[in-house]
C-alpha cells in the first residue's frame, strides 16, 4: 500500500475489543514513534504507559469533563457518540499512554518540542493502524489534575493521552477539505 492510501485509511476509533496488544506491536509503535523528525534530532518526547491505577483516576476526570460536555443540547450527535463511548473506560480500549513532551529551554523550543512530538504521536497511530491497531488521540491530559496522576513534571506538557487497541468497529471517513482550499502562494 502506498502512504497516501494508509493516511487515508486511518481512522480514530472509541470502541475497543479487550484483546491485548503483543507486545512486539508496542514495541513497534514506539520504535515508529523514534523517526519522527525533530528539530536538530531533539526528540523531545517521553512515552509514559498508563497502569490500572492511574487508569482509574484518569477516567474519574475524564467522566466529570465528558458529563460537561454532555450537558451541552447542541453538542452534535456524532460528538456526543464518542464523548458516550470513552466514558466507558476509554471505550474498553486494553492500552494507554501518555506522550508527554520536555520542557522548552529557548523560544524555539518552545514552539518545535510539542510540534515535534505531535508528530511522534501521528507516527505512532499510524503504525499502531498498520498493525490493525486503532487508537484515538485524548486530549484532556493537558488538565493539571492529570499532570499529577501522570507524574508530568513542572515545564513539561502532556501533548496526548493515546488510548489504543483493536477495534471493534472502524468507523467511516469523516468528510474532508480539498487541500486546494487550503492552500495559497505568494510571489
Amino acid at each position: 500500500m502506498n502512504i497516501l492510501d494508509h493516511l487515508k485509511q486511518r481512522r480514530t476509533v472509541r470502541q475497543f475489543k479487550p484483546d491485548a496488544i503483543s507486545q512486539e506491536t508496542l514495541d513497534a509503535v514506539f520504535e515508529a514513534a523514534m523517526w519522527a523528525p525533530s528539530h536538530g534530532n531533539a526528540q523531545p518526547w517521553e512515552f509514559v504507559i498508563v497502569g490500572p491505577e492511574a487508569r482509574a483516576h484518569l477516567l474519574e476526570m475524564f467522566r466529570v469533563k465528558a458529563d460537561e460536555l454532555l450537558a451541552d443540547p447542541e453538542l452534535p450527535d456524532p460528538k456526543r457518540r464518542g464523548i458516550s463511548a470513552l466514558k466507558e473506560d476509554f471505550g474498553g480500549a486494553p492500552f494507554m499512554v501518555a506522550v508527554v513532551c520536555r520542557a522548552p529551554s529557548d523560544d524555539l523550543e518552545r514552539v518545535e518540542n510539542p510540534l515535534s512530538t505531535a508528530v511522534a504521536i501521528q507516527n505512532m497511530s499510524l503504525a499502531a493502524w498498520d498493525a490493525g491497531v486503532g487508537s484515538v488521540w485524548l486530549s484532556f491530559g493537558a488538565a493539571p489534575p492529570v499532570r499529577g496522576v501522570l507524574g508530568v513534571k513542572n515545564g513539561e506538557s502532556v501533548v496526548a493521552l493515546l488510548a489504543m487497541g483493536y477495534p471493534a468497529e472502524v468507523p467511516p471517513a469523516p468528510p474532508r477539505d480539498p487541500f486546494t482550499d487550503h492552500l495559497r502562494e505568494v510571489p
